[in-house]
């Protein structure tokens, strides 16, 4: 008899969560089956659910959605007893995984970006009718492709907080290489108080600039980011007009911030972003995808001399740097006030909606 294992499936944009149940895959050479340990919500989840990301990234449904998970090996393929630095697997050890990447293309194999692949397969966006079905988190099994890198999470990392970085934090990791050097005398603003804008906070607060600025919201999420180092924070419900905002920052930095990080996502923030610099400074866009255009006065950017630069996902090395960092911090940050409550899959719903109404930074998903 054929073992069946259960996943939460979401049939449509839109529409409400259905738990159903699919065989468990037996892994190719290279490939790993995992039981899902923990898996947390990423605002990306939310936007594929709701169909924001239609026509932006190809998704094909039915989807079981979810992309930040920790997995237990259960079965190997033939060749996979090593995760991608080389440390030895066993039955039962966690890992984290990335997206499977071709290995092939320009970008693979001369830029050296695997995470801009154009053939990369992005498991939780595809069809989960089709066999090996277990495309996502939000399900009680995972299939990691012999593509897709692999990394052990250390003993002394918890699954929650390795769920949480195997998106957020690896995504700020490559948001900062991109960025370039941070100094002790950069002003560096933040754009955001999300799981992305509140881990950038931690990782530049072990690097010393002269200021780390965040402005976002709820006021309990900027009261973390100042316990996690923040200098300033500035509170959108306080300043809910933009040029407000502008002008408190410029106040703040002494005429504008060296560096921005643009992890808010939402309408207008672009062209903010633009005014909360300096001239020659450097601004990193990754919270913004989907949505429609935005206006900005390219002028402004002509004239400031500044330096815009996406930042998009991140590769198996940037993984691997999240849960280096979250084990060498785990005495300075309390990295379990970024989880929220605890979802079984039939909960996935509820779930949602709490990240979507800002209730919770991750909802967690135990399946």
């Amino acid at each position: 008899m054929v073992d069946k294992r259960k996943a939460s499936v979401l049939v449509d944009y839109g529409m409400p969560f259905e738990v159903k149940e699919f065989d468990v895959p037996t892994p190719g050479p290279g490939c790993l089956v995992v039981e899902i340990d923990v898996a947390t919500v990423c605002g990306s989840d939310v936007h594929v659910w709701r169909g924001h990301l239609k026509g932006v990234l190809p998704i094909n449904p039915p989807l079981i959605l979810g992309h930040e998970m920790v997995g237990r090996i259960v079965a190997f393929g033939e060749g996979a007893e090593l995760d991608t630095l080389g440390a030895p697997l066993a039955l039962g050890d966690r890992v984290v995984w990335a997206h499977a990447p071709c290995g092939r293309c320009v970008e693979c194999t001369v830029l050296h970006q695997a995470q801009l692949c154009r053939s990369r397969y992005v498991a939780y966006l595809n069809d989960c009718s089709v066999p090996p079905h277990f495309t996502g988190a939000f399900a009680q099994i995972g299939y990691i492709r012999s593509n897709a890198g692999r990394i052990r999470v250390p003993d002394d990392v918890e699954s929650g907080w390795a769920s949480a970085g195997s998106c957020a934090l690896r995504s700020v990791v490559k948001a900062l290489k991109v960025a370039g050097p941070v100094g002790f005398t950069d002003s560096v603003v933040i754009q955001g108080a999300g799981p992305l804008g509140l881990f950038a906070t931690a990782v530049l607060s072990t690097m010393g600039p002269r200021q780390i600025i965040v402005v976002g919201g709820p006021d309990d999420r900027l009261a973390l980011a100042r316990e996690w180092g923040a200098t300033h924070t500035v509170s959108i419900e306080e300043m809910p007009d933009a040029a407000a905002r502008i002008a408190a920052v410029r106040e703040i930095s002494g005429g504008g911030a060296t560096l921005a990080l643009e992890f808010a996502g939402v309408s207008g923030a672009f062209a903010e972003g633009v005014e909360l610099l300096r001239p020659f400074g450097r601004y990193v866009v990754m919270g913004t995808i989907g949505g429609g255009a935005q206006p900005v006065d390219v002028s402004r950017i002509v004239t400031k001399g500044l330096r815009i630069t996406g930042s998009m996902s991140g590769e198996v090395g940037d993984y691997a740097d999240a849960m280096a960092f979250l084990s060498r911090y785990r005495d300075r940050f309390n990295w379990d006030l970024m989880l929220g409550q605890r979802y079984s899959l039939d909960q996935l719903g509820e779930a949602m909606e709490a990240m979507l109404a800002m209730r919770e930074i991750k909802p967690v998903i135990v399946p």
